[in-house]
């Protein structure tokens, strides 16, 4: 499987050109849909782009497949199967920025400790390899699950942009969350 980072129970990969008819079904789901900035579904050659977005040598884009490790602490655990993605988005390695990007695709694998599973994985590597200063999230009016996982993380809700997008025929409003290193570093080791 190649894991790039793991914690025994959840591992995050490289996301390969064979995963992407997967994530397309994902990310085309209008459940889905309804939480991401896509407004509308995505083609293959869509997938192509982001693809090559994220695997070219200059990217900006680290997104890494979440995959189940199976174990008794993640219930319904099947090993080795990819349940999501998550990444480090719009990298500015000057200010030492990224915005979080993360779904579970599988419906099982939801409400189960994957996502903040493999985002902490995720913000260990960013703050200390990354050496980023701050993660960003901007979470879409009537997606509190992706809030719940953000706060739970010592997201902090920095404000809301009212009427800041057009989703299913109607504005709603985008949250800004943020983390800063110091506040995951103290968090993380008490």
């Amino acid at each position: 499987m190649s894991a790039f980072l793991t914690d025994g129970l959840v591992s995050l990969r490289t996301i390969r050109r064979a995963d992407l008819p997967q994530l397309a079904i994902w990310r085309n789901e209008p459940e889905m849909r309804a939480k991401v900035r896509e407004w509308r579904p995505l083609t293959d050659v869509d997938q192509e782009r982001w693809y090559e977005r994220i695997s070219g040598p200059n990217r900006t884009d680290f997104m890494f497949a979440v995959v189940s490790q199976g174990g008794r602490d993640v219930a319904y655990a099947v090993s080795g199967i990819m349940v999501g993605v998550v990444g480090l988005c719009h990298w500015d390695a000057i200010n030492g920025t990224a915005e979080v990007s993360y779904y579970l695709g599988a419906e099982w694998a939801r409400g189960q400790g994957y996502a903040k599973r493999a985002l902490t994985l995720l913000f260990d590597w960013g703050f200390e390899t990354m050496r980023l200063e701050r993660i960003w999230a901007e979470i879409y009016e009537g997606n509190g699950a992706s809030g719940y996982v953000a706060e739970s993380l010592g997201f902090v809700h920095e404000g809301t942009l009212r009427k800041h997008v057009h989703k299913n025929g109607q504005r709603i409003d985008a949250h800004l969350y943020g983390l800063l290193a110091s506040e995951w570093k103290a968090a993380q080791h008490g």
